[in-house]
């Protein structure tokens, strides 16, 4: 999907999404209790610490990590959060703090079930998406269970490019593409989130790799 498919994909997704009432707002410690719930047969999340990386100030320290709340009648509703990838490779040319503020990673999303699909879900995308291209990053990928395969639609219809099981994602990271989440249980879905990001051919005769966010 080129960039202007997927421009076109993202507004209509915008423009079909019903509305929803739900105010949004950084995550706070005391959220915790009401966030862990939600990720029950999300992600794999039992214990509260492990959401530390999303409760400071986005900083190199916690990989510009930010969290988001949905909160509607006083109560947490929705959590989204993600932060930048953490990869150490030796003799990659681009540092780790670099590689964090290009690249974001979407870790969760989780609702309420009894407020899924009233367009709180889209809400709390959008806006940790639009806090990424504020913060710099030009690049958000998220990585799908491979038996996940009702994500496949959902994120396509994001707009998002949603690869093979176990196939990575390509990235141009200085003078060689790296592999990104290249796991054999994992797909890789990830959308531009600069205009100069976009699937280049040329880099690797035969590969489809990712260029551009490292322009």
């Amino acid at each position: 999907m080129g960039r202007a498919s997927r421009r076109r994909a993202e507004h209509r997704a915008r423009a079909a999404a019903p509305k929803t009432d739900a105010v949004l707002r950084p995550l706070t410690r005391a959220d915790l209790m009401h966030v862990m719930p939600l990720l029950n047969g999300v992600v794999q999340q039992d214990d509260p610490h492990k959401l530390d990386l999303y409760l400071s100030e986005p900083s190199p320290g916690n990989r510009f990590g930010t969290g988001l709340v949905a909160e509607a009648d006083g109560q947490v509703i929705g959590f989204a959060a993600g932060a930048g990838i953490g990869l150490s490779l030796p003799g990659l040319q681009v540092s780790e703090e670099e590689i964090a503020r290009r690249i974001a990673l979407l870790d969760v999303i989780a609702v309420r079930p009894d407020h899924r699909r009233k367009g709180v879900g889209t809400v709390l995308r959008d806006a940790l998406l639009d806090h990424f291209r504020e913060a710099g990053h030009r690049l958000v990928m998220a990585k799908l269970a491979a038996g996940r395969t009702d994500l496949v639609p959902i994120y396509s219809g994001w707009g998002w490019t949603v690869g093979n099981p176990g196939a990575g994602l390509p990235v141009a990271l200085g003078p060689d593409p790296v592999v990104l989440a290249e796991e054999p249980t994992i797909r890789v879905a990830w959308t531009a989130l600069a205009p100069q990001v976009r699937v280049d051919p040329s880099v690797v005769p035969g590969a489809l790799v990712v260029a551009g966010a490292f322009d």
